[in-house]
């Protein structure tokens, strides 16, 4: 069986955005080499996430819509990442429902430091009925 192991992202700026995850996801960096170029970064769930710096990464490196998503257990947790994001000092758009084609969710986008589009969201049937 094959398990994903880690993902390495090419990124501007590995500083900021390991601050961005450090500060707004919970993720820890549990190394950094060369200068700032290169960090590694463990989730609560030991997910690995590497960060390289990329010389010529700008925010239109990625194709239209690539991003890193996180689907979190229910529309609390949304709002509470978000809160954080904005706490950090980050100017994340409100949460909201999420409507591509498949089943709804809940949440936003946001484009973090180094050229990275990020989501948080949950599925519509995990919120509570109002």
């Amino acid at each position: 069986m094959l398990q994903l192991n880690h993902i390495n992202l090419s990124v501007s700026d590995v500083p900021a955005l390991s601050d961005f995850f450090e500060r707004c996801l919970n993720f820890k960096v549990t190394e950094r080499r060369g200068n700032n170029k290169f960090a590694v970064l463990e989730g609560e769930d030991s997910f690995v996430l590497i960060l390289m710096h990329g010389k010529d990464v700008t925010t239109a490196s990625y194709p239209t819509m690539f991003h890193v998503g996180f689907i979190v257990k229910d529309e609390a947790t949304v709002r509470a990442t978000h809160q954080q994001m904005i706490a950090a000092g980050y100017e994340a758009p409100p949460p909201a429902r999420i409507q591509r084609g498949g089943d709804p969710t809940f949440g936003f986008y946001h484009p973090a430091p180094g050229g990275i589009l990020v989501e948080v969201s949950t599925p519509i049937v995990a919120m509570k009925e109002t």
